[in-house]
């Protein structure tokens, strides 16, 4: 489920980077293609969780890199398909990534021992990347209710 989500996260980002406001993305489009409500909600909770939504607009936390950009050594080149390079490329530059989550991402594909990593196995990795993000600071997170919370 959590790669659906990650896929449903690109179009989403896409739709914003067009200047759309979260409300006039057309969710019929979504579940139209196959993806559950369920699956739909757990996006824009992580949205919720780790962006700034303002007006109903997206604010990237970490505004884009200017300049240089993180380039891949040999290595890792040959464990990153071509197609999975431009994955990973593209979670980059819609925001979903950061240069730390990049860094995570390329460390955990280097200790599968893939040969040519495809963009589904790349997708696997990058949520749960993205995943462990939420939790890491427990006064924003609310995905999870404590025993105490309350929903007003």
């Amino acid at each position: 489920m959590k790669e659906k989500v990650i896929e449903i996260l690109v179009y989403i980002m896409s739709e914003v980077q067009e200047n759309k406001r979260l409300s006039d993305i057309d969710l019929g489009d979504l579940k139209s293609q196959g993806y559950t409500q369920s699956e739909i909600s757990a996006a824009f909770s992580w949205l919720y969780d780790t962006m700034r939504i303002t007006d109903g607009m997206v604010t990237h936390v970490t505004k884009p890199v200017l300049g240089s950009r993180r380039v891949l050594n040999e290595a890792e080149k040959l464990v990153f398909s071509t197609e999975s390079q431009g994955y990973l490329i593209q979670l980059r530059e819609l925001g979903l990534l950061d240069d730390q989550d990049m860094e995570s991402v390329i460390e955990r594909a280097m200790v599968t021992a893939y040969e040519k990593l495809s963009v589904d196995e790349l997708r696997e990795i990058v949520a749960s990347v993205l995943f462990s993000k939420i939790g890491r600071d427990a006064r924003t997170n609310h995905s999870m209710l404590n025993s105490r919370d309350t929903i007003h």
